[in-house]
């Protein structure tokens, strides 16, 4: 693997640093998208009882169920990837800023599909891309701590690591771009097409617990 590749006097190996602040600064990023996602949770201004207004807005709340419930799911699995390694290099960074560079699309695209035009099919492709580039950015992250030993802690099996890669590298950016397919015939139905893979994905985590 490129990873195991012995650095030579032509291409010397890279600096290596701590994870603290890798971890401190995704934490970070993910708690305020999820706290900007509250925020779009606003009820127009009309003579009308609150639960009338909520009961027009429905989509609203069902934009924030969908974005939190994804944003949860991400974290849980960019924690388990990150809690894999004791160590890093710029490489490691690259690929976490491309993670986070993604969530922080999140609340943009759920905005979409729940205050704009939920029924307009490219909202919802907008958000189905979002959570692919989301899934591909974490595989990728996933594949370089497969491939570089030296930063995993020695203890840490890689068989997790390989799970992740292979879910989020290939199939749930699979189900996101058949997703963006539906999203023309019935946004509706695209969407339960990617509420019904993080339910699998939570089912199957839960399993192997």
């Amino acid at each position: 693997m490129a990873g195991d590749a012995q650095p030579t006097e032509s291409h010397p190996a890279p600096p290596l640093y701590r994870t603290d602040r890798l971890n401190a600064l995704s934490d970070g990023v993910f708690s305020i998208v999820l706290t900007l996602l509250v925020l779009d949770l606003k009820l127009p201004v009309r003579n009308e009882s609150i639960l009338t207004l909520m009961a027009d807005d429905w989509h609203v709340f069902l934009a924030w169920l969908i974005s939190f419930i994804a944003i949860a799911r991400f974290w849980l699995v960019h924690h388990s990837i990150t809690a894999s390694l004791h160590q890093c290099h710029v490489g490691t960074l690259s690929r976490n800023f491309g993670v986070l560079g993604a969530v922080t699309l999140v609340p943009f695209s759920a905005d979409i599909i729940g205050t704009e035009r939920v029924q307009e099919p490219w909202s919802t492709v907008l958000f189905a891309v979002n959570l692919g580039l989301l899934s591909l950015t974490l595989g990728l992250l996933a594949r370089h701590a497969v491939t570089e030993p030296n930063l995993r802690h020695p203890d840490h099996s890689v068989a997790e690591l390989s799970r992740h890669l292979n879910h989020h590298l290939y199939l749930l950016p699979a189900v996101t771009v058949v997703a963006a397919l539906l999203a023309f015939v019935e946004p509706y139905l695209a969407l339960g097409a990617i509420a019904v893979e993080f339910l699998v994905f939570g089912w199957l985590t839960g399993r192997r617990r």
